[in-house]
Parts: C-alpha cells; structure tokens; sequence
C-alpha cells in the first residue's frame, strides 16, 4: 500500500459498521462550505479561469445568455458576470437552484451586475425542470461549477445541457477528480454516490461533446482540523468529509486526521493538502 492508501483503509475498516455520520443541516452546509472555501486558494484559481473561459465561449456583442447549473448563493457566478458585462452587450442569466432561499440570494447578486440590460431568472428547481421554467430557449453557455457531483445520471444531466445549446455554445464544468481528497470523503461516506471529473468524459461522449481540460491545482489549509477546540476547523473537517463529525469519538476522529496528515503536507506549523479541481469546456464535436 501507498502511505495514502494505508492510513486511508484503516479508516475505512474503523468506521465500517458503524452508523453512518449524520449529514450537515442546512445551515451548518453553508457555515461549513464558507469556511472550507476561506481556507482553500481554489476560488482565486477557478475565478481567473472562469473569466477566460466563459469570455472566450460567448459570442461577440449582442444578447448573450448564460444557464447556470446549482450555483448556490451566486459567489461565483456574480463576479464572473461583472467580467462579462462592460462593453460586451446584453447579458442574460438563467439560474437552476434547487434552494429556493439560496436561488433569491443568487438572483439578487445577479441582477446587481448585469444591469442595465440585462436580466437574471430564476428557477428554483432542479436543472432537469428548468425547461418548465424558462422555456426551450437556447443558450450559450451552460455553466456547471462544483455542482453535478449529486445529480442522479450524469449522463443525462449533460445530455440535457448540450440539448440546450445553441449553436456554437459551450458546457463549462468544473468537477473535482478522484483523488487523495476525495477518496479522503468516500472512505468516510462510501455509501453515498458522487461523479467525479473521471466519470465525465465518458458523460460528454455520449451527448456529442468534446472537452478540453486543464487541471488548477488548488490547495486546502487543514491546519485547524488538528485542533480539537477550534470551531473552524470543525467545520473544515466537517465539508471536507461530507457529513457531521461530531458523532466521531476520540480514537476515529485520531484515525481520521491521520488520514488528513497522511495526504497533507506540513510546511512548520501549517498543513495543507491537494485541493485540485478539472476545469473542462465541452462543445459539440
């Protein structure tokens, strides 16, 4: 075994049998992904490569549109619209939310940035309904940033997207891949299921799709994780596995941060591990 794969398959065999981890209430998600993003340089990465994308996707001045796909509060997507916007004409936003409270919250960013001309709407539902909502308008962009990991058939959620293209559009994903961070949150939760970046190019074949990928390799601070009384690094600890950790006793919570150091690197009094991300455009082949 790997030094990774060890300490990883000892977690594995102490959780097993064990109830499985509560999952994080809706509030504690958000504190918990607001702190996990704080600690990680991948927003900077993903916000730089997102403008260069998604500029180079759209067509030239005239109405625009761009369908985003589970973008949760707009933290990503209201900055990238602010690039988009100056000088480059109408600029239409169609947000597929399935938090209808978190859908407002991401509508309300939007329209603060993409007037005057522009418009947001809103379908507080999931991307498979968004055509109830909208209409069989065609778009873009179809923008996916850190949300397909839970649809049910991620075949069918890009199928559905490149249907919705126009001509001469772009699927613009972001999806982490399976590796030591995340096989880190399936050994925890192995019963859950999540697509990875792996499984997407066989997703993009199958709708007539080609993507080109470029990996950002971001990193996570885990520093705090290792305090057993700092709330920070519960909620770290806590997005980072997918679930609540509290229900965690002493010795699984130690085989758990081995787990994190095992994948980590300490530079003096600080750890980070490998927060990457594959960054991918797809367009019909």
């Amino acid at each position: 075994m790997t030094t990774i794969a060890a300490p990883l398959e000892l977690l594995r065999s102490t959780l097993a049998g064990r109830p499985a981890l509560p999952a994080l209430s809706a509030p504690a998600y958000a504190r918990a992904h607001r702190t996990y993003e704080a600690h990680s340089d991948q927003r900077g990465l993903l916000a730089t490569w997102l403008a260069d994308a998604v500029t180079g996707a759209l067509p030239g001045p005239g109405a625009r549109t761009v369908l985003s796909v589970g973008p949760g509060d707009g933290s990503v997507d209201a900055p990238l619209a602010q690039t988009l916007v100056p000088g480059r004409g109408p600029l239409r936003w169609v947000v597929a939310e399935p938090d209808a409270v978190v859908g407002e919250r991401c509508r309300a960013r939007l329209a603060e940035v993409v007037a005057p001309g522009g418009s947001v709407v809103l379908h507080a539902g999931p991307f498979a309904t968004v055509a109830d909502a909208v209409g069989p308008e065609l778009v873009d962009v179809v923008l996916a940033v850190h949300s397909l990991y839970y649809v049910p058939d991620l075949a069918a959620a890009v199928a559905a997207a490149a249907d919705r293209l126009a001509p001469g559009g772009s699927l613009v994903v972001l999806l982490a891949p399976l590796e030591a961070l995340c096989l880190l949150t399936e050994a925890v939760d192995p019963g859950s299921h999540r697509w990875w970046s792996d499984d997407l190019p066989a997703a993009l074949a199958a709708a007539g799709l080609h993507g080109t990928t470029v990996r950002l390799a971001g990193r996570l601070d885990t520093t705090a994780c290792f305090d057993p009384a700092s709330s920070t690094g519960r909620e770290v600890l806590d997005f980072l596995v997918g679930a609540d950790c509290g229900d965690l006793d002493d010795a699984a919570r130690g085989v758990l941060l081995d787990a994190v150091a095992a994948i980590g690197t300490r530079d003096g009094d600080r750890w980070t591990v490998p927060h990457p991300v594959d960054a991918v455009v797809a367009t019909r082949v």
